[in-house]
């Protein structure tokens, strides 16, 4: 009767040790709700996973993506920052920065998130296209052509950027060059560009 008393002691234990959910099931199942748009899931998640390991950058980061979709922004501020006092060279928690920034009008701000992410990483074509929407919103229209074009240098079929670049060469008087990049946007499968198509390009 001993025995059967501590093989069934043991079973319960084992059973919930299994039964409990790790960090990395936690930062799987926070990923999987983040690709299905629930990004309160994911926020959930992810804090569990903090929980366990709160020097977690990449978790950190990622929890700060998913704050700044549901517009959170400046609870993702805080996690961004708190990713780069752990490690200030983690790219992704700045570049998230620069463009949440941006989300909160902060175009300045963003840009300097974005020449820093250029510094350490001057091949990655989605921080000169995103430093070139800040430099958009502060209508500098110069410096976002610039930005877009070494966006496009860097990606040849970066639809985004082409479509990007359309708006401050239409300010800058070049209509024929804008309506040249939102035909080549619109090759490369960009279907939100046939409104400027028609309205500015006929």
């Amino acid at each position: 009767m001993k025995n059967l008393f501590l093989l069934s002691l043991t079973f319960l234990v084992s059973f919930s040790v299994f039964s409990q959910k790790t960090s990395k099931d936690y930062f799987i199942s926070a990923n999987q709700k983040f690709k299905a748009g629930d990004y309160a899931g994911a926020v959930k998640d992810y804090n569990e996973v903090l929980k366990q390991d709160p020097k977690h950058v990449v978790t950190l980061t990622n929890r700060g993506i998913a704050k700044d979709r549901m517009q959170q922004y400046r609870s993702a501020i805080e996690d961004f920052n708190k990713a780069l006092e752990l490690n200030p060279k983690h790219l992704p928690a700045i570049t998230s920065r620069g463009l949440t920034k941006y989300n909160m009008k902060d175009f300045r701000g963003s840009i300097i998130d974005y020449n820093k992410a250029i510094e350490l990483n001057p091949s990655q074509a989605k921080s000169f296209n995103n430093r070139g929407l800040a430099r958009y919103g502060l209508k500098d229209y110069s410096g976002a052509v610039a930005d877009y074009t070494k966006a496009v240098l860097l990606k040849q079929d970066y639809a985004e950027a082409y479509y990007n670049r359309g708006a401050p060469k239409y300010n800058l008087g070049d209509k024929a060059g804008a309506c040249a990049d939102w035909n080549k946007a619109k090759t490369f499968g960009l279907k939100d560009v046939d409104q400027y198509l028609q309205k500015y390009c006929k």
